[in-house]
């Protein structure tokens, strides 16, 4: 009997990150086609800009995915960890005082939500959940509603500054953070225990592992990353408002999932995750210069957001079956 030949698309759809990788490339031949001022050098630019604020919360969302844990509270993370920074800067404390403050705030709600998952034992994404009204109502409270502003120079530099007069300091920013977590994840015992308990919890504790520790951990490490988005935020716009990183933590927890990152633990990618951010950055872009009502932004977001699940599920059932 003639063997059957091997398709030469299979090698292509074993790489993790090609569910992301083809929507992209469609998505930047579309652009390109119907306005070929996209591929304009400050465009691109202008869009890893866009993506790098996501992607450095990306990177530890992808570790607590991949451990079996979510987080729903990092768009109101960034949100207080911008005003903590902003209110404390403004009052006359040092920045590295003003930023330090912000990083402890959003390491302290990722031990909220910690205990509320690992020692309360409630479901993560209603824990994180109701973890993200508790610290939106805070930064309601701590601002009466209102954006903090009137921030030094110094601090407008962290995220203003350009690396050779034309690339964002926040892109080098987001890509050191994305090596580092890609050579973690991949390269390291702590990373490879880390899929271990996502993968499998009991054979992971039985092996020695301190599962309860490593979410633990993570819940932090998310915690503080927000933080360090918000202050960047703050940043870029010389002001901290109520509505930064507002609705984000759906496009991020998209941006994993469609990048490789399973929900249900035990698989992930960084350079995944880093991508699938790239992905809604250049959505927005792309709807931009093509001319599409912004409108139709969060149809094309909801969309995108199904397929993701939709692509985990898959590789779930087809996994399963292996």
């Amino acid at each position: 009997m003639e063997k059957k030949k091997p398709s030469i698309l299979k090698p292509l759809f074993q790489i993790k990150e090609i569910s992301v990788i083809l929507p992209l490339v469609v998505l930047v031949v579309v652009a390109m086609i119907v306005n070929p001022s996209f591929l304009r050098m400050s465009n691109i630019l202008d869009i890893l800009r866009t993506s790098s604020f996501n992607a450095m919360i990306a990177v530890p969302l992808t570790f607590l995915l991949a451990s079996g844990r979510m987080d729903l509270s990092i768009a109101a993370t960034t949100t207080l960890g911008g005003l903590i920074a902003a209110i404390a800067e403004t009052n006359g404390a040092p920045l590295v005082i003003s930023l330090l403050l912000a990083l402890l705030v959003g390491a302290a709600v990722g031990v909220l939500n910690s205990l509320l998952v690992e020692k309360f034992e409630m479901l993560g994404f209603i824990a994180t959940m109701a973890t993200s009204y508790v610290v939106k109502g805070i930064a309601s409270v701590i601002t009466n509603n209102n954006p903090v502003s009137g921030i030094s120079d110094s601090f407008q530099a962290i995220a203003k500054t350009r690396v050779g007069g034309s690339i964002w300091i926040t892109i080098i920013y987001a890509l050191v953070i994305g090596v580092a977590g890609q050579l973690i994840l991949n390269r390291t015992k702590y990373g490879r225990s880390t899929l271990a308990v996502g993968g499998n919890p009991e054979t992971a504790n039985l092996a020695g592992i301190d599962v309860k520790k490593r979410h633990s951990e993570l819940f932090i490490l998310v915690g503080i990353f927000a933080a360090v988005a918000g202050c960047l935020h703050c940043s870029r716009f010389a002001s901290a408002q109520l509505t930064a990183g507002s609705g984000t933590e759906l496009t991020i927890l998209a941006s994993c999932i469609i990048g490789g990152t399973s929900l249900r633990g035990g698989t992930g990618t960084v350079t995944g995750s880093l991508l699938g951010c790239i992905l809604f950055a250049t959505i927005t872009n792309a709807l931009l210069v093509m001319g599409v009502p912004t409108t139709w932004q969060n149809v094309v977001y909801g969309a995108i957001l199904i397929i993701a699940l939709l692509i985990d599920i898959f590789k779930r059932t087809k996994m399963s079956k292996a």
